[in-house]
């Protein structure tokens, strides 16, 4: 294919592709909606620190597994349930383990801190907005003392949120709370050397200093679609996938756009890199292969129309790449080539990020059952569902 072409092979959506992007959108764009009393899917992955994974649930339950073995450490953490007039606080984003804490955000707009080992000495922070349609659909961000949390504050608008980590007092907000909101954020931050980027559904990229909350770009990167898809760093470069089925990159000192390749159905998951190539699920089906240096996709897999969709974002283990698709079946490829090299059902749909440590690999499906993998074996570690978990 050329550099900003189609991959070739799928010309069109088939209707069952036409139903999940019509799911998926709606819940994209469950802010708008008059009632968010109910559980809805989530979508956390699996956080792995020491001896323990973390993963969130849609009944907002944040549950802490022995990594070896799926066995329940402590009692899981319930969320507080919300007034009848507040959206339900499902866990969407994968939790963070940092300095003894776990940090989480919830459906309805909580950001939330707990001892990583107990799950007490709960603190708390509430967004701004709209109670029927704030939310936080990312992960909460450490960076050196702080939190970095993409807000959906209402249908339409979202804010990036900088709070003390210890305290959870708000240091700084983005835009700042008497300017206009950027467009509506679900999506997690990246942040590196002090910035933060990330796109909202308006089609824009932003870099913002999280000492200050102010932009670093004269303009936000304008792309043609809107973003979802956390960005990864490579050479001087953003790079993520977008709405209108284009991958691109952004440099990282100007916050200009380049528009590298076309796919055939959005970009929602996030890519991974080993540096040289970077890894773009898309809901096509497709995994594609960009080289950095060549400028070119090298392959895709499965490279026709018989690929389920791929929301979650993949993994890198050695020389493997690790996907999941939405019909819940889990690839191993070749890197290099593109290569299948094995696949397993693990449950039904994936669209939690996969985590890996070592040669495990976890996958959180729909069905709120995790899976532990080991890929040198090619067999089932563990797997736990964590509605019996007590």
């Amino acid at each position: 294919m050329n550099q900003t072409g189609a991959y070739p092979g799928r010309t069109g959506l088939s209707p069952a592709l036409m139903l999940l992007v019509a799911i998926v959108l709606a819940v994209l764009l469950a802010g708008c909606a008059q009632s968010r009393n109910a559980a809805t899917q989530s979508w956390s992955g699996v956080a792995v620190e020491g001896d323990s994974t973390y993963v969130g649930t849609r009944e907002g339950r944040l549950i802490r597994l022995s990594l070896d073995a799926g066995l329940a450490q402590i009692a899981p953490y319930q969320v507080p349930q919300p007034d009848r007039e507040q959206g339900f606080p499902a866990l969407y984003g994968t939790p963070v383990v940092e300095d003894g804490r776990v940090y989480v955000g919830t459906y309805n707009g909580i950001v939330l801190s707990l001892d990583a080992n107990s799950f007490g000495d709960a603190r708390t922070f509430e967004i701004d907005g709209n109670d029927l349609a704030k939310g936080i659909a990312g992960s909460v961000v450490p960076h050196n003392g702080s939190l970095v949390v993409a807000a959906a504050e209402d249908a339409g608008e979202g804010r990036l949120y900088v709070l003390e980590a210890s305290s959870l007092i708000e240091q700084c907000r983005f835009p700042a709370r008497n300017e206009t909101p950027v467009g509506q954020l679900w999506t997690t931050p990246l942040v590196q050397d002090g910035i933060a980027y990330f796109g909202d559904q308006s089609k824009r990229v932003h870099a913002v200093s999280i000492a200050d909350c102010r932009p670093v770009w004269d303009q936000p990167a304008q792309l043609d679609g809107a973003v979802v898809a956390p960005p990864v760093i490579a050479g001087g470069h953003l790079y993520l996938g977008a709405f209108d089925r284009a991958f691109y990159r952004v440099n990282l000192a100007t916050g200009a756009p380049e528009k590298l390749f076309e796919a055939n159905n959005w970009f929602w998951g996030a890519a991974v890199t080993d540096g040289t190539t970077m890894f773009a699920p898309n809901m096509d089906g497709n995994v594609y292969a960009y080289n950095i240096q060549s400028g070119r996709v090298v392959w895709a897999y499965p490279g026709n129309d018989e690929g389920e969709p791929v929301l979650a974002s993949p993994v890198l283990s050695g020389e493997e790449l690790v996907y999941a698709s939405d019909s819940g079946i889990m690839v191993v490829l070749d890197k290099q080539s593109g290569s299948r090299r094995w696949d397993r059902r693990v449950g039904n749909d994936v669209r939690a990020p996969l985590g890996a440590e070592g040669r495990l690999v976890f996958l959180h499906s729909l069905d709120e059952t995790i899976t532990a993998i080991d890929l040198d074996t090619k067999q089932l570690a563990w797997e736990r569902n964590l509605n019996d978990v007590k």
